[in-house]
């Protein structure tokens, strides 16, 4: 399951790059920060995530992720500047590496 939310949420911010770089005003490396910034934050985390589901429980870690990174998806999808929407999306890596 949550590697599906995972691949669908990277699909449409992948598809929306261009619509994202016109309503923002990113720059071309900018726009690679929109994509990298979960990743980065998301392979870094992964062994803490990990962890914390071995502590307070794996379905609890992971209901909390889903309900974060749908708040996250939120924020991303009415990101008002770049800054905002480049945070959103390292806060979805933060909160996913726990699943």
């Amino acid at each position: 399951m949550s590697y599906f939310i995972i691949v669908l949420d990277n699909s449409i911010v992948f598809t929306g790059l261009a619509r994202i770089r016109e309503d923002l005003g990113f720059t071309t490396a900018g726009l690679s920060w929109v994509q990298n910034a979960y990743a980065l934050v998301f392979g870094g985390l992964l062994l803490l995530g990990a962890r914390a589901g071995d502590i307070l429980g794996r379905r609890r870690m992971f209901v909390i992720g889903l309900v974060i990174f749908s708040l996250e998806s939120l924020a991303i999808g009415l990101s008002p500047s770049s800054g905002w929407m480049i945070v959103a999306r390292a806060a979805q890596g933060i909160v996913m590496h726990s699943n």
